[in-house]
């Protein structure tokens, strides 16, 4: 018995399922891994196992595990007191860089986590509209809150305009709280519209993720945000852009500024703090005014904005500025995404690796990749049987997906900035001997 059935007994003992998170719980292991530690782009479980890391941490790990520049953040923390609730100039610092990346920055107020932001996104859409329903999307993710964790990992009842029976995510949720919350089919502005002329002078906000990482990858068309915002202006709708994931993720540093359409709200979290608890509620003017303590929504908490993940987020930023940092996702992403496509026609498997920037996911029966194909279209096609043997697999030969997938789209996955070449290469020969078993 090794280190990691023994801690996983005791762990049981202590911690529900063995974990400190549902999500870390790895069903092919029928347990977490646990680590012993992480450097660059590897993973060292407790049994000495190493592992190239496609999981990420969900996607926060963009700068990978051990990065100096963080770890120098971490330092100057400690010696300033890593103290929190009190604001300092470098507060400051990262508002104005957040300016850089996301064109709706306005304003900034600072949160832990990306389940805070969207909450506080919405709380501010029905403050200043003074309206109580908002709009989201079939199979989108949104953090897991009453206010809108619906309709993710599932496909309910859609009705012949597109609009789908709003269903909680799970147990708990009061039966009052989905009767404020909508939902229609993505990419689908006719049922957008059918949906903003049903609930005309109700709706407060529309919450979408640009790209939404949370059904594999999933992409949007500049054309159908573009008239998104659109119906937000004619309508009085808050726009609501989710960058969760997408934020510093693919080159000019966010899903607004890569499609050229900009919300009023923008949800940011994972990347922008590179491994350390941050997330952000950034904001047109005018609608963060109404904000405390020059309005009356609150949205405040005693760890937001500590300084050791302001510290930490400033040194990301500034390291998502320096030209070669876009370069080095692009050229990564091309040889990965390309050769990974490349074995599944060599192997005559069906599907194909779809990715935008440093985040991916790997679509295990579904064809025609050039397709902007339905969040419905691609649960139909998931071959889930392969995309187990896939994972299976994959840990057996040194590489890490975490298999999170569910019933209805695959997991996202993505490297970090310190994958090299060679570790790409050491990849595709893995995958091309993986590919060879399970076809």
């Amino acid at each position: 018995m090794g280190q990691l059935e023994n801690l996983y007994n005791e762990a049981r003992e202590y911690l529900v399922g063995g974990a400190s998170a549902g999500q870390r719980y790895h069903k092919i292991l029928g347990q977490p891994l646990y680590l012993d530690h992480a450097d660059g782009c590897r993973l060292y479980d407790v049994d000495g196992n190493s592992y190239i890391d496609y999981h990420g941490c969900a996607g926060a790990a963009l700068y990978g595990y051990n990065h100096p520049r963080l770890k120098a953040a971490v330092d100057k923390a400690v010696e300033k007191g890593f103290f929190m609730n009190f604001d300092t100039k470098y507060h400051v610092e990262l508002a104005k860089l957040f300016r850089e990346f996301f064109p709706s920055a306005e304003k900034v107020r600072l949160c832990n986590t990306g389940s805070e932001a969207t909450q506080g996104a919405v709380r501010l859409a029905r403050a200043y509209t003074g309206k109580d329903i908002i709009i989201r999307f079939d199979g989108h993710f949104h953090g897991m809150h009453e206010l809108v964790w619906y309709n993710h990992n599932m496909t309910a009842p859609m009705d012949e305009y597109g609009e789908v029976e709003t269903t909680p995510d799970c147990p708990g949720f009061a039966s009052s709280a989905k009767d404020v919350v909508k939902n229609v089919a993505f990419n689908d502005i006719d049922a957008l519209e059918h949906a903003v002329e049903k609930y005309k002078d109700q709706v407060a906000a529309i919450i979408l993720e640009p790209i939404s990482f949370n059904c594999g990858c999933l992409v949007s068309s500049r054309e159908y945000l573009e008239k998104v915002r659109k119906i937000c202006d004619r309508e009085g709708i808050v726009l609501i852009f989710d960058e969760v994931i997408s934020g510093l993720r693919m080159r000019p540093g966010s899903a607004q500024l890569y499609y050229g359409v900009t919300p009023d709200l923008t949800t940011a979290a994972k990347a922008i703090g590179g491994g350390f608890s941050i997330a952000a509620l950034l904001g047109k003017d005018k609608f963060m005014q109404k904000l405390n303590p020059l309005g009356s929504t609150i949205m405040s908490g005693t760890y937001s904005g500590a300084l050791m993940p302001v510290l930490a987020a400033i040194e990301c930023l500034k390291m998502a500025k320096e030209p070669e940092f876009y370069d080095h996702i692009d050229g990564i992403a091309e040889a990965l995404y390309g050769g990974m496509n490349d074995l599944f026609r060599k192997h005559g498997i069906k599907g194909h690796v779809r990715g935008v920037g440093a985040r991916f996911a790997i679509y295990f029966g579904v064809e025609n990749p050039e397709d902007d194909y339905d969040f419905r279209k691609v649960a139909g096609q998931m071959d889930a049987e392969t995309y187990t043997k896939f994972t299976r697999e994959c840990l057996t030969h040194g590489l890490f997906f975490h298999d999170t997938a569910g019933a209805t789209s695959p997991a996202h996955y993505g490297f970090n900035i310190q994958h090299t070449m060679k570790d790409i290469e050491i990849t595709l020969d893995s995958i091309d001997r993986i590919f060879g078993r399970i076809k």
